[in-house]
């Protein structure tokens, strides 16, 4: 079993994190696999500039396959030598036709074939994560455009505080979330490079051809060629974990949007329930937010990551393999951590329910309370700011000590009647009057922004 992924396998949490895809690319078998197809660019990469013979390449091509080694004799050879890599080379060898096996793995190291091979699997999450984000931002920008006038209560320090819209809630979670695809494409330049330092570095092991090497096997492999070596520098790897744990941190606030809004006192929206789910085992009634919950434990477990991730850059000499052995851990769980995520985020926000009526009534609420700003601004006209807003602030106060409505207090202050007419004071109290630009903020998020 890999290092740090026999908890996320488990079939009593499969259903909560990760997703089978992920699982697919972060298991054993695609560990090896990675390596070996290492060993098959750098036979085709030799061959190509007549290092060694194209038949051997070929060959060592053909037979850099798991299901065509002798996995016994793998495992009994790993249990021997302690070693991640020498066991693989060794049954690649064995398993090549004719002579072709001396060439395998030739002037390479170890951690030249385990570091490009993490890349290759960090790529295929990366494409994982880039498809699930852009799915979740279309249905975001979806929900958007299809509630820019649905009025709802904004709330601050825990209160309502003015109106707003559901539609602009919506805009800056998927403008949030753009920011995060951009900064995935920006990172895989930096990420998706070959290592080929050799034992120490200097790439010695690789002959005169050496940099014309490099860039053959990262040609085979559609990687970039990194300008030094990085066996001691994890930067690249602690950049991405980070980039995950930034989605991480941004899924997990929307499932804790969701997971409030759907709580029934405020009954605003919430996660879509089959009509099979069970909520609770003794509680028929309840429709529990499972999907949002499991996201929060998962992103907050991947966030949590992110400072060991930091620790990797802290690299011993020219190579210290327990950076790497670190690395070994927290790639397969970042990534199924965050694949599961995302493909939870999907599943509430592709079938979100939303409650406008609900929304609505919220507002009434306080009864005008949330327009005291619009009813302070209109006075400073006539009163003067400062003068308004103490003038609001002890009629909102006579309100809630008298238990009186707002517009009731309004009407019978002097000062208040003095200044505004009642059907002003009606007109201000109207929730839909002041939502401020907030159906224009939406669309100019939605056309300053990419569609996926």
């Amino acid at each position: 079993m890999q290092l740090g992924s026999c908890f996320l396998d488990s079939l009593t949490v499969t259903s909560f994190f990760g997703n089978a895809e992920m699982r697919g690319v972060f298991n054993d078998r695609q560990l090896m696999q990675s390596w070996l197809d290492v060993e098959a660019a750098l036979a085709r990469g030799q061959a190509s500039l007549g290092i060694i013979p194209q038949a051997a390449a070929d060959a060592i091509s053909a037979t850099a396959r798991l299901e065509k080694l002798d996995a016994a004799a793998l495992a009994a050879d790993a249990e021997d030598t302690v070693h991640p890599l020498v066991p693989l080379v060794r049954a690649l060898t064995a398993a090549c036709p004719g002579d072709a096996g001396r060439y395998v793995h030739l002037g390479a190291t170890t951690q030249d074939v385990m570091d490009t091979g993490f890349v290759l699997r960090a790529r295929a999450g990366l494409d994982i994560v880039g498809r699930q984000l852009d799915e979740l931002v279309r249905l975001l920008r979806r929900l958007a455009l299809r509630h820019r006038s649905t009025p709802m209560p904004a709330r601050t320090h825990g209160q309502q505080a003015l109106p707003t819209t559901f539609g602009l809630r919506l805009a800056v979670w998927q403008s949030e979330l753009q920011r995060h695809r951009a900064r995935l494409r920006e990172m895989r330049a930096r990420l998706l490079v070959t290592s080929m330092g050799g034992a120490a570095g200097t790439m010695a092991g690789y002959g005169p051809q050496a940099f014309a090497l490099e860039q053959a096997v990262a040609e085979e492999l559609g990687l970039g060629v990194a300008d030094t070596p990085w066996h001691a520098t994890s930067d690249r790897f602690a950049e991405c974990l980070m980039v995950l744990g930034l989605v991480a941190s941004s899924g997990e606030k929307l499932a804790r949007e969701v997971y409030f809004l759907g709580r029934t006192e405020v009954g605003e929206a919430y996660e879509p329930q089959r009509a099979t789910q069970v909520g609770s085992s003794t509680m028929p009634h309840k429709r529990n937010p499972i999907r949002c919950e499991a996201v929060i434990a998962a992103a907050s477990t991947l966030r949590a990551q992110v400072p060991l991730a930091l620790q990797t850059m802290v690299a011993q000499d020219d190579r210290d393999m327990g950076v790497g052995m670190t690395l070994w851990k927290l790639l397969p769980e970042c990534f199924i951590l965050i694949g599961g995520v995302l493909e939870r985020l999907v599943e509430v926000f592709g079938d979100l329910g939303v409650n406008p009526d609900r929304m609505r009534a919220n507002l009434d609420i306080t009864g005008g309370l949330v327009l005291s700003e619009a009813v302070m601004l209109r006075l400073a006209g006539p009163l003067g700011r400062e003068q308004a807003h103490h003038l609001v602030m002890r009629v909102v106060r006579d309100s809630l000590e008298q238990g009186r409505p707002f517009a009731e207090v309004l009407r019978g202050d002097p000062q208040v009647a003095a200044a505004l007419p009642g059907g002003d004071i009606a007109e201000l109290l109207d929730p839909l009057s002041y939502v401020g630009h907030a159906a224009a903020l939406v669309d100019r998020a939605l056309l300053t922004s990419e569609s996926p």
